[in-house]
């Protein structure tokens, strides 16, 4: 398993110390085909323009010249939900405050092996939960992460998709039949402009699903495969 991992220090000594911890982590007699992936950063604006979108773990210092760890943190979560955020500081202080911008965990300089083997076992536990929940959407020069869990139904208009989600609407473009392959099992057409996600169906009529306090149009001819489909669902089949 290749897991992306992204350091943005500005300190050549910690990221050279923090690849090599992370190759003698692969060697590690119960790790099993896992292969991390490393992309190296100076400062939080570079790494926030070139954002790899596949990332699964950022270790991140706070004391950086022109983006400090905190902001970048910060922008960070707003791009992407699920990437696991470690700071590797010797700011310790600041604590309570990562765990508010979303920082899963610490790392105080000078870091330890045994303290650093620690944090990124619990990262790959939580990386297993949350991986295969993730897609990336382009939005203008840039990508946004979503979950599964969270979409709603996406909506086809013109040449826009517009992901409905449980944290707000993202705008994209592309074809609704590209979305329905990337998402897959629990996500059904109920017309040639809705792909519903079944887990927030919450009525479905003779021509409509309800959504909440929204109402889809249901097409006749799709309406026996969408019934199967929920049938499907609810009993554990998809």
């Amino acid at each position: 398993m290749e897991i992306n991992i992204s350091i943005v220090d500005d300190e050549k000594v910690i990221t050279d110390m923090l690849v090599s911890y992370l190759a003698r982590f692969e060697q590690e007699p119960d790790i099993k085909d896992v292969h991390f992936k490393i992309n190296i950063y100076s400062d939080g604006l570079d790494f926030l323009a070139s954002y790899p979108a596949n990332a699964d773990i950022v270790l991140m210092d706070i004391d950086m010249p022109r983006l400090d760890g905190m902001k970048a943190a910060e922008k960070l979560r707003a791009m992407d939900e699920y990437v696991t955020i470690i700071f590797v500081t010797n700011l310790s202080q600041f604590a309570v405050k990562g765990y508010e911008v979303g920082v899963q965990d610490f790392l105080v300089k000078p870091v330890s092996y045994p303290n650093f083997a620690a944090k990124i076992r619990r990262a790959l536990e939580r990386l297993e939960n949350v991986r295969d929940e993730k897609i990336q959407v382009a939005v203008g020069d840039g990508v946004k992460i979503l979950s599964r869990r969270t979409i709603k139904y996406i909506e086809v208009m013109k040449h826009d998709i517009i992901y409905h989600t449980t944290n707000g609407d993202v705008r994209t473009y592309g074809s609704l039949k590209r979305v329905e392959a990337i998402l897959g099992k629990g996500f059904i057409r109920c017309n040639s402009c809705y792909l519903v996600n079944l887990a927030y169906v919450d009525e479905v009529g003779t021509t409509t699903v309800t959504i909440g306090s929204e109402q889809l149009a249901m097409s006749r001819h799709r309406r026996k495969e969408f019934m199967q489909a929920m049938a499907d669902y609810y009993g554990g089949r998809i």
